[in-house]
């Protein structure tokens, strides 16, 4: 794995999102992807990717690599691996969510060994992989990013410089935790005044009402039905929930409902729920009131 023929696409991380990226990304050109989970990277090669060996011997094989990691700790730490090389990849695009001050740190570290570094975060779930949007913080001189990331997403939007786009993220998320806060105490509140929540969910989930969000329509079904098998998982949702009060604190704008919210999740991981979905953070609620809020309950 020495040659870097144009259009090569590494890919490292290959949870929820980096795996959907990875295997749209392989349609149309080669993609060579690493991840340390033996499964994760079994899946990587079913879906037509070459799996390298080693973090480094990735970094070996590609010009751009694609980032997909769960905190900035895991995105500093592979990129000390990347950016060590002897001939270090042109391109980072990192579609992590991490705070706008970290992805500026990992664009001033990158810049120090010639590299350009993108913060490109995904807006949309991993089944909607074709139709996601992305902000972008930063540019890239020789990368056409609507281009390469055309397989992925339907909208490429630069939006600044670079944290911007890791901005939009955690702003975004922000709404995304409190919505979903605030559909766990919905439900709990329904079931704990005697009413069916099964009930209250097929009543509002179609009246056109301006309360029923994107994310009530994914998980108020499933939390009713008591299928928590996480599709974005309750400790991502605590971790990009904390990462929009850490902003806010940074930039002295208060934050009451967030922090709320905030409490809650961290209630539902401390709980050892962080694994599930991030409605599982109902059952704090359901163990609080004593009522469970299930359909038929």
């Amino acid at each position: 794995m020495t040659s870097r023929p144009h259009g090569t696409v590494g890919v490292v991380g290959l949870g929820a999102m980096g795996g959907a990226i990875a295997a749209a990304l392989a349609a149309d050109r080669r993609v060579v992807v690493h991840d340390p989970s033996p499964e994760a990277a079994a899946r990587g090669a079913a879906s037509g990717c070459e799996v390298a060996p080693s973090l480094a011997a990735l970094g070996e094989a590609v010009d751009t690599v694609v980032l997909s990691l769960p905190d900035a700790t895991v995105v500093a730490a592979v990129l000390d691996v990347l950016l060590a090389g002897g001939a270090p990849p042109t391109l980072v695009v990192d579609t992590s969510t991490i705070g706008p001050a970290d992805s500026r740190t990992q664009a001033a570290r990158c810049a120090g060994r010639g590299v350009a570094y993108v913060d490109a975060p995904v807006l949309g779930r991993p089944a909607a992989v074709g139709r996601w949007t992305v902000p972008v913080g930063g540019s890239s001189p020789d990368q056409d990013l609507a281009d390469l990331l055309a397989p992925v997403a339907a909208r490429v939007v630069p939006v600044g410089d670079v944290g911007a786009g890791a901005t939009v993220k955690v702003v975004n998320n922000q709404m995304l935790a409190i919505i979903n806060a605030g559909t766990a105490e919905a439900l709990a509140l329904a079931a704990a005044a005697g009413l069916d929540p099964g009930v209250f969910v097929d009543t509002v989930i179609d009246s056109g009402a301006a309360s029923v969000s994107g994310l009530f329509r994914d998980v108020a079904p499933r939390a009713v039905d008591g299928d928590y098998d996480p599709v974005f998982s309750l400790a991502l949702m605590r971790k990009d929930n904390a990462l929009a009060v850490a902003l806010a604190a940074e930039s002295g704008v208060p934050v009451p409902v967030s922090e709320a919210a905030l409490a809650l999740h961290t209630d539902g991981v401390e709980a050892g729920l962080g694994a599930r979905d991030s409605i599982a953070v109902l059952g704090v609620l359901e163990q609080a009131s004593g009522v469970p809020a299930r359909r038929g309950g």
